[in-house]
Parts: structure tokens; C-alpha cells; sequence
């Protein structure tokens, strides 16, 4: 994860990181633009997909999209993927679907019901979300004192989020041990539910921090 943040140099590597820290939601809007090149896609200014679209512009990726409306160039973002783009992200795509699957190995040997299995999936999926974040955050370079303090404050706070994460994960692997239907059992699969969830809501709200610190531009008032 020692790739530059700069969109001259993005490449296929930072595309699989960036699409990692990705919500489901902003995932599943590139999966379906990738299916269909060319396809217009909006977004909100300063969203995870109008970075994650600007760097893929400026390496051929992507097209920006002017609108009629001078109204909206402050609010929304319109692109659409070039074939080339397209290609990349299904093959990024698929990429971390195998990564998911690697991580998702912790757990095989144990019989398990949906309910476990879906927070093995969620587990998995922070997982590679939070060292996304974490290596985009790390490998950014700010230019002023300001953004260097709120880089560290971003990467401490990614770690004490990648422990949760973890923490989560040995509940997960302890209930499966124990049995998860037994009482005992089932407080490790709660605990860990509520960590993953908390887990997921910081990563969210870090999302436009770690973006802010890799572009270098000031953060929203809150």
C-alpha cells in the first residue's frame, strides 16, 4: 500500500484500495456503471465517489460530464466510465471479491447459521474497508501543518477502528468455538454485531476526513 495519491499515477493497485473504502451502496453505484460503460453517473460534490471519479478522470478512466444547469456544479458531480474504465473496475471488482473470499477462510470448518454467516461478510467487508482507509490516509502527503495534525488524528483514529474490527472478529471466531447457540455463545455474536455497526458508522463519518487529507482541501464547517 505505498502507491502516490496522485490521479496522474492512479493505477489498477490504488482503484482495488479505493473501491475498498467504499460504503455498499457507493460500491454497488460503480458495479452497475461498470456494467454499462458510458452510463451516466451523479454523485454529491466531495463524496467518496467524486474523489474515487476524479482520480479515475485523471488517469483516462473516467469522463466528467458538464450540465446545462450552473446551478448544480456546486452540489453534484456527473461522470461516466470509459471502456477502459469499465474493464478496470469489474477486474477491481472481482479482485476484492476474492480478497473477501481469503478472509471469509478464517471461518470455514465451522457449521454456521445465515445470521452468523452475513456478520462473517460484514466482518470481512470492514476488514479491507478500514486498511483502505487507513493506507490512503497513511500515504498522503499534506502540505501545511494544518493537514498534517488532521492526517494523524485520521490515522490514529483508523487504527482504534481497525482494533474494533479485530476485536470483532475473535468474538465472532470465540462464539463459533463455543457454539453459537449456546448462551455464551451468543453474547460473543452480540457483542461483535455492535461492534461491527459502531465500526461501520466511524468508518463512514471518517470517509470525508480521509479524503480531505488525501486532497489536501478543507473540511466542511460541521
Amino acid at each position: 500500500m505505498n502507491d502516490s495519491s496522485n490521479s496522474a499515477n492512479f493505477n489498477a493497485r490504488q482503484l482495488r484500495f479505493w473501491l475498498a473504502t467504499l460504503s455498499p451502496g457507493d460500491l454497488s453505484v460503480n458495479e452497475g456503471a461498470a456494467a454499462r460503460p458510458g452510463s451516466v453517473m451523479i454523485t454529491g460534490v466531495g463524496s467518496p465517489n467524486d474523489a474515487l471519479w476524479s482520480q479515475m478522470e485523471g488517469a483516462g478512466w473516467a469522463n466528467r460530464i458538464t450540465v446545462d444547469d450552473p446551478s448544480m456544479a456546486n452540489v453534484a458531480s456527473t461522470f461516466a466510465f470509459t471502456e477502459a474504465g469499465a474493464r478496470a473496475v469489474t477486474k477491481a471488482l472481482a479482485e476484492l471479491v476474492s480478497w473477501n473470499a481469503q478472509i471469509m477462510a478464517l471461518f470455514n470448518g465451522f457449521d454456521s447459521s445465515e445470521h452468523v454467516q452475513q456478520l462473517c461478510g460484514v466482518f470481512s467487508r470492514l476488514t479491507l474497508r478500514t486498511a483502505a482507509q487507513l493506507a490512503i490516509a497513511q500515504k498522503s502527503t499534506p502540505a501545511t501543518e494544518d493537514g498534517l495534525a488532521r492526517q494523524r488524528d485520521c490515522i490514529l483514529a483508523l487504527d482504534e477502528i481497525s482494533k474494533g474490527v479485530r476485536m470483532a472478529g475473535q468474538y465472532i471466531i470465540e462464539a463459533l468455538a463455543l457454539g453459537p447457540d449456546i448462551d455464551v455463545g451468543r453474547v460473543r455474536l452480540e457483542r461483535s454485531a455492535a461492534a461491527l455497526h459502531y465500526a461501520e458508522q466511524c468508518l463512514t463519518e471518517r470517509a470525508t476526513e480521509v479524503l480531505a487529507v488525501q486532497s489536501g482541501r478543507s473540511l466542511p464547517p460541521s
